[in-house]
This record gives structure tokens, C-alpha cells and sequence, in this order.
């Protein structure tokens, strides 16, 4: 069984299977109205706009290409919809889709806390998960339910192994950044008494009542035994990719301290502009004044890249970008990994997710920085490496690599990887960095390729991993090789 985040063309399918497993389980105990409202709630264009605007969601679970049953989360941490069909119920797929759905929101949204509404018939296995109740027994629109939640905390995290430091732009794009626009709320919910069949109910966007109200949570009566232990961990599901899958070196006693800040603002004044940037970055206690002032300046400025150039300092451009857009969205989300910490370097990634002016305009870029910490040095790829026949070949292999395609960069010349490599970005296109951590380093390009780019290959990130044995012919005479010996 594979437990997967749903593609746009899945929705449909999965809603269907909603519908189904509701009108057999969850319809003969709730009234005509109750039976309305949750009609009106899984209409295809309210799933849609939630997805879209409010961050929403959906998993399903899959064996082969049937599907057995589909789940729904919020960036709050808010289980909206959680399904499974009755001949595969019992079998542990509710709470495959729970954990996946939970593991999730942790890694992704930062959730805290998960919170249900759960009809009474589930609130024992709820229980049973670590939920508890909030609140007594509610009733709206013809619908039981009880509040819950638990901690995130006690939620058994998946934690996957080590595959390649690379990311698509998609995976990124469709994760993280649904949750900087959360805060671009749908006002009001509308309602529909559906008079025909799901097909019609769901995808005809015309018979929308106006009162507002409706239940929000349905999901999957978890009777008896959640299933079996290990049900549905596929083994590929267990790999780290992205910056996760960076094997950090960590010296505890290099005589200094990394702590955590932030740049966390949503504007909460603007109608149809939906502004958000939740930004983590590292910073050094313990250096020397104006050394620990460079260190800590860099690592700021590198996290705040995004809120720079579309919030705190737009350029012309981007103002008037924004001011054409109908529904505008300025949005960065970043995370950090430090993946080399000694005495005499810090090596640290940063992975941003912005939405740059419009919810089509969207990114996921890696960035790093590569400080000296004796003198507040900063070390880019042209730095470290001499830039030859010899160098460029061997690294445009191992990117190939990588990247599982023996044509990739192939509108690259040598000449043009050079340049590239040297801090030459061909009109944005291509952004050199590279990371030191625990194996060795990796040197590779942040990709940004024009709409419809035969070139682009999906990748938003690429790195080429070399242990110090292998990059040492290559190493130029920076003083940099000295701070990792």
C-alpha cells in the first residue's frame, strides 16, 4: 500500500470515494440537513478553492492504482476529511492516511497540535491514537461530533533514510507552500442542497446558496483494531530527500553556540493580498565582536533573500507586478539545516519556498553559506574549486548522476557550465552554492528556467556529492581547505 499526497486530477476521484463511503456508514444516522451540509462541503469547487487558498490538503491511499481511501489536513493542523472504503476498513488504512497526514503537517506546516471533530462512533479509536476530548458532545447542522486533539508530540513521526540531496520543484512547491497562504481564508461558506447525483453536486459550481454554515469533518469510523503494525510502510517511503537527507558533522566543542532566529510576519490589513513570510535562520554566540557580526549578518541576509526582494525592498518590477496581479500573494517560507559545524566553519543551506507575486509564480530555491568563522570569510564555488576542462567534466557527470539522466545540462557547454559555476547565472536561470557536511561537499545549481523551457527537467535543486579524496585534485589553494582538514 502506498500512502501518497494526491495530484490535482486525484481530487475528483478521491471525493467520489468520500461520497461513497459517507452515503454508507455516516448518511443513515444524520438527518436530511446534516446529509446537505456535508454535500455542499465536498462539492469539488469548495474543495478546490480551499486547496487553493487555504492550504488544504489531501492524501489518499493507493494499492496499484486503486484507490482505498483518501484523507484531508489543514495547515492548522485540522483533520478535515479522513475516509476509507468498508471493504478495506479494519485493515489499518485509516491510520496509515492519520500518520501519513500527521507526519506531514509536522515536517511540513510545523504543527503543534492536531485537533478532530470526530462523529461518536470514531472517538474511541481516536482515543486509542492519542486524542482526547475538548469539549462535550456538539451538534450543528444536523451533525454529532466531539471535539478532540493530542499533541503532535505523541505522534510517531516517520523519520526517512538518506537517498540523494536534490528536490523537484513540484514536491516543494505543492507542500510547503500551501502553507505560507493559509491565512487567505475563504470568508464565508456557502451552502447547496444538492438536488441531483454526486457528479452534478460536485462539479457544477452554480447552486450555491448564501447562509454560510456548514460541518467541516467527516471521516472513516475506526471500529476495533487500527490494523497491522508496519501496513503499508513502503520501503522507498522510509528515504530522505532534500536537505533532510544532508548527513550533518556536528564538533561539540568548537567553542561556539548556534541558535535559532526568525522573521515571522502575515499581514492581516489587506482584502485581497495575501503577504506571509515565516523565515528560520541560524545565528553564532561566542565569537568575537565584529567576526560574529559578519557571521550572523550573512546567515540573515542569505534566509531573508526573498522577503528582500518582494516585501522589505521590490523592486520597480516586482510593484508593478503585484499591483497588475487580481489577487496577489507575496510569500516565503524557509528552512535550514547546518551541515558543518567546527571550530573554523559553518556550513549552512537554506531551502526557500516563495510564491513571488501571484499563486502561478511559485519556487523552491536552495541557497548557502559558507563563513569562515576566524575572519568572516564568505566562500563561493569559484572559491574553492579551479574551474577546468577537468573539474567541469567530472562534475557535470556526477550531476547526471544524480539526477538519474544522462542528457541533463545538456543545453550546457562546457564554456557555459564554467561561467555558470563562476557565479554567471544566465539571466537568473541557474544560481551556483555548494554545502560542506559530514562525507565531504557538494557543489550544485538552484534552477529557475522559463514557462514551458524544454530544458527544465523538474529539478528546483541539484547538488554533486564528492567525499575530500575525490575533490582534492580539483581544490583550488583558497585558504578554505585548510578549515576542513
Amino acid at each position: 500500500m502506498n500512502i501518497r499526497r494526491l495530484e490535482r486530477q486525484e481530487v475528483l476521484d478521491a471525493l467520489h470515494l468520500v461520497w461513497d463511503v459517507f452515503a454508507q456508514d455516516v448518511a443513515p444516522l444524520y438527518t436530511p440537513e446534516g446529509v446537505a451540509s456535508f454535500q455542499e462541503f465536498i462539492r469539488y469547487p469548495n474543495i478546490e478553492r480551499k486547496m487553493q487558498t487555504e492550504g488544504l490538503a489531501l492524501f489518499g491511499a493507493f494499492e496499484g492504482s486503486q484507490m482505498l481511501g483518501a484523507g484531508a489536513i489543514l495547515p492548522t493542523g485540522h483533520i478535515a476529511l479522513l475516509f476509507v472504503r468498508r471493504e478495506h476498513q479494519h485493515r489499518g488504512v485509516g491510520k496509515a492516511i492519520l500518520l501519513e497526514m500527521c507526519s506531514f503537517a509536522v515536517q511540513v506546516y510545523r504543527v503543534e497540535k492536531f485537533t478532530v471533530n470526530a462523529s461518536p462512533g470514531a472517538v474511541d479509536a481516536y482515543r486509542h491514537m492519542g486524542m482526547h476530548d475538548t469539549a462535550p458532545e456538539q451538534n450543528a447542522g444536523g451533525m454529532r461530533y466531539i471535539p478532540m486533539e493530542m499533541w503532535a508530540a505523541s505522534v510517531p513521526i516517520k523519520k526517512k533514510r538518506r537517498k540523494s540531496a536534490y528536490i523537484a520543484a513540484g514536491v516543494g512547491a505543492a507542500c510547503l507552500v500551501l502553507a505560507i497562504v493559509a491565512g487567505a481564508a475563504i470568508s464565508n461558506e456557502l451552502r447547496y442542497v444538492a438536488e441531483n447525483g454526486v457528479d452534478e453536486y460536485m462539479q457544477d459550481g452554480s447552486q450555491w446558496g448564501d447562509d454560510g454554515s456548514s460541518i467541516e469533518d467527516w471521516y472513516d469510523e475506526f471500529y476495533g483494531d487500527y490494523g497491522q503494525d508496519g501496513y503499508g510502510q513502503d520501503e522507498d517511503s522510509q528515504e530522505e530527500s532534500g536537505i533532510n537527507a544532508i548527513p550533518e558533522y556536528v564538533d561539540e566543542d568548537c567553542g561556539y553556540d548556534v541558535t535559532e532566529d526568525n522573521y515571522i510576519y502575515t499581514a492581516d490589513n489587506t482584502s485581497s493580498t495575501t503577504i506571509q513570510f515565516e523565515v528560520y535562520y541560524p545565528q553564532v554566540e561566542g565569537l568575537s565582536g565584529d567576526v560574529q557580526e559578519k557571521v550572523n549578518g550573512a546567515l540573515q541576509d542569505c534566509a531573508l533573500e526573498s522577503v528582500d526582494k518582494l516585501y522589505l525592498e521590490p523592486s520597480d518590477e516586482m510593484k508593478e507586478k503585484v499591483l497588475g496581479e487580481e489577487y496577489p500573494v507575496l510569500a516565503s517560507f524557509v528552512e535550514y539545516k547546518v551541515t558543518y559545524q567546527s571550530r573554523s566553519l559553518l556550513s549552512v543551506v537554506f531551502q526557500d519556498y516563495s510564491y513571488e507575486g501571484s499563486e502561478s509564480d511559485y519556487h523552491v530555491a536552495l541557497r548557502c553559506v559558507n563563513v569562515n568563522l576566524q575572519d568572516g570569510t564568505l566562500y563561493e564555488v569559484k572559491d574553492i574549486v579551479n574551474l577546468d576542462d577537468s573539474f567541469v567534466s567530472q562534475w557535470a557527470q556526477v550531476m547526471q548522476d544524480e539526477a538519474d539522466d544522462d542528457t541533463f545540462l545538456s543545453e550546457l557547454t562546457a564554456e557555459d557550465m564554467k561561467a555558470v559555476l563562476g557565479g554567471d547565472t544566465k539571466d537568473g536561470v541557474y544560481t551556483p552554492g555548494f554545502f560542506v557536511d559530514e562525507d565531504g561537499l557538494e557543489i550544485g545549481l538552484s534552477f529557475r528556467y522559463p514557462a514551458e523551457s524544454q530544458d527544465d527537467r523538474g529539478y528546483a535543486w541539484v547538488t554533486a556529492p564528492f567525499d575530500f579524496d575525490e575533490i582534492g585534485p580539483f581544490a583550488s589553494d583558497s585558504g578554505f581547505w585548510a578549515l576542513v582538514q
